[in-house]
């Protein structure tokens, strides 16, 4: 046997493989009892920790969470970002223009820039960032004049050219109160057609022959998921790199930056905000409750809701300022239900004013006028704007599409489809992998820190920052035919086991196959498993001091056996427990949970191969890492 007993890069360098395309599987038997699966339209309520202490390190657990599930963590590193800004158009008290960048190489976000008329040289204003939902043509909105005419007689507009087009409407206002405005597509809408408003927004499933090609691979297949790149994640990365964009103007503050946006734009805005802390005041608008979540693919991915909920994850903005709308739909709740559990988080912070509810539920889902009115005097107030509250809009002249799409001669619009989605995934990865290589290639301090990405990414993977209670296991005699994990405590000890799942993981009952809709809300099985195996390892320790523990698994139960080691050790961390002396015998067959070929695969797990896979799982482990000799052909001392 060769043994390794060295630090965490020794491991390393001794368990990278290179991926590999086959996988090796023992029927075993039926997995465990399954609780009833979330979804997106389960209750999440919010429980809110009594001390600023337990929230504030419960928050970082969160926050850590929410960067890993949307691919940022690490943030990719990119060039600066250079903005084209061009087609300027004159308006009553404020200016259009055309604005692009790309937030990947390659891949465009595109919209339009509202400024203020009359900027004073040297003057610094604030910036606001303006996502949208899913109205139809968003940018280009245009409201049919039926529709306007209702609009009108209810109250919820006070002008037929704000009814034309409500998501311009916010953008004028906001401009002529001395705001620079962001407006652009979410992917698929308007001029951002490089991955279709179908693939982003509508996808229900995909061939499997055409997920995974050598030049690389589509969104929505496993291989994706478990590099956890998602339309979450990129347009979590447009908000990014919006906010970078703002700030090459000379005349924004960077101090002073905000974003509103509602229903989809409500998402982004919200989430937008726990993941870039320069954004300082945020008004997501009818989106933020216990009761549905988000029923796009765009606002739903792996790992994002894993023990949480929007409210909870909203409540990571304290303490800037948030302010929020409810209307007749899944937000109608939230006076009883969401907002008082928010105040108690503000309250921790001494600054229960920066947050706020405006509740209008006799109107439906909306940004209306009633809606955005309070939205304008939150900025007012938070910004220091000076105008006298309430801040009404004035009428103005509907642009259309001619003078506010970003393609013409001089700016051809990009090319976009399948082929280019499968090459943008593989660039996203190479970009950050290509981080983690140099900080594994660099000197101490940076090994260190590599240590902690990857310890920190599987630490999200395999549900332990999800704040909920692991399930106990009672391990089982030895079965010589089952495929699974041995446990021995000494090597003289009984034979215990834990068998390693081989069914089909379940899935929620949604007819769209994204498996956003199940492991956005769920863990996999496998890390359910993980997680009850740390368990037990930690009672076995507890129970039999100085003793080493033993385990043994080929294949996926080799894989399992690592899983369940990291999760004893960091179980021991967290209670501030001595971590379990364990010695692990493997024989990983070349397994790899890359090589899970559906999202029901009981190997699918989200997010392994971000973190390196079964070899950067190994890393993460203190225990002893020993293979037979005749894996030594296989092993490589590189990482690809």
């Amino acid at each position: 046997m060769k043994t390794a007993t060295c630090n965490r890069w020794q491991s390393l360098s001794l368990v990278c493989l290179t991926l590999c395309l086959g996988t090796w599987s023992v029927p075993s038997p039926g997995v465990m009892a399954q609780e009833p699966l979330r979804d997106l339209d389960s209750h999440c309520p919010f429980q809110p920790p009594t001390t600023l202490e337990a929230w504030q390190a419960r928050a970082a657990d969160l926050r850590l969470q929410l960067n890993v599930a949307t691919g940022l963590y690490p943030a990719p590193e990119l060039d600066p970002v250079r903005p084209q800004i061009y087609g300027k158009v004159e308006c009553d008290g404020y200016t259009i223009e055309k604005c692009v960048f790309e937030s990947l190489p390659g891949f465009y976000v595109t919209g339009n820039l509202y400024r203020p008329a009359n900027i004073a040289v040297g003057q610094k204003i604030p910036a606001v960032l303006c996502p949208h939902g899913h109205w139809t043509e968003a940018r280009f909105y245009n409201a049919s004049p039926a529709e306007i005419r209702k609009l009108i007689a209810i109250g919820a507009e006070r002008f037929e050219s704000a009814a034309q087009n409500h998501i311009q409407a916010r953008c004028v206002q906001l401009a002529r109160m001395g705001c620079i405005v962001y407006h652009w597509d979410m992917i698929g809408y308007c001029d951002s057609t490089q991955i279709s408003f179908a693939r982003a927004h509508q996808f229900a499933k995909q061939p499997p022959e055409s997920e995974v090609k050598e030049d690389g691979w589509l969104l929505f297949s496993p291989l994706a998921e478990s590099h956890l790149q998602s339309i979450v994640g990129l347009q979590a990365l447009a908000i990014r790199r919006a906010v970078d964009a703002m700030l090459t103007l000379p005349e924004v503050d960077p101090a002073r930056i905000g974003i509103t946006g509602a229903s989809g734009g409500g998402t982004q805005s919200f989430l937008g905000a726990v993941l870039d802390e320069r954004i300082g005041v945020a008004f997501p608008a009818v989106m933020v409750s216990t009761g549905m979540q988000g029923g796009c693919t765009c606002e739903n991915c792996c790992l994002l809701r894993t023990g949480t909920g929007n409210v909870e994850m909203a409540a990571l903005i304290a303490p800037r300022p948030l302010g929020l709308t409810a209307a007749n739909d899944w937000t109608r709740t939230m006076p009883e239900d969401g907002f008082p559990e928010l105040k108690q988080i503000y309250k921790l912070f001494g600054v229960e004013s920066n947050v706020a509810l405006f509740p209008a539920v006799h109107f439906d889902h909306n940004f209306n006028h009633v809606a955005r009115t309070s939205m304008y005097g939150w900025m007012n107030d938070h910004f220091g704007l000076g105008f006298e509250k309430p801040v009404l809009e004035s009428d103005f002249r509907v642009t259309g599409r001619d003078q506010l799409s970003v393609w013409d001669d001089a700016h051809p619009q990009p090319a976009g489809g399948e082929d280019f989605e499968r090459k943008l995934m593989k660039l996203w990865n190479e970009i950050v992998d290509a981080q983690l290589t140099g900080l594994l290639k660099g000197d101490q301090r940076q090994n260190e820190q590599l240590d902690e990405i990857l310890t920190n990414g599987w630490r999200v993977v395999l549900g332990l920052t999800t704040n909920s209670p692991v399930p106990s296991v009672e391990l089982t005699a030895l079965q010589s035919e089952v495929l699974g994990v041995i446990v021995r405590v000494g090597s003289d000890g009984e034979a215990l086991m834990l068998p390693a799942n081989s069914q089909e993981q379940p899935l929620v009952a949604n007819p769209r196959l994204s498996a956003a809709y199940t492991y956005a809300y769920n863990l996999p099985v496998f890390a359910e498993q993980a997680q009850q195996l740390g368990s037990a390892l930690l009672s076995l320790a507890e129970q039999n001091p100085g003793k080493t523990i033993e385990l043994q698994g080929s294949g996926p139960a080799a894989a399992l056996a690592l899983a369940g080691a990291f999760c004893a050790e960091q179980f021991a961390r967290d209670s501030k427990q001595s971590i379990p002396t364990l010695a692990l015998t493997l024989d990983p067959h070349n397994f790899r949970f890359a090589n899970a070929k559906s999202i029901s695969d009981p190997q699918f797990l989200p997010g392994a191969a971000r973190y390196w896979d079964l070899p950067g799982l190994a890393a993460c482990v203190k225990a002893t890492i020993g293979y037979p000799a005749e894996m030594d052909a296989s092993l490589r001392l590189e990482l690809k």
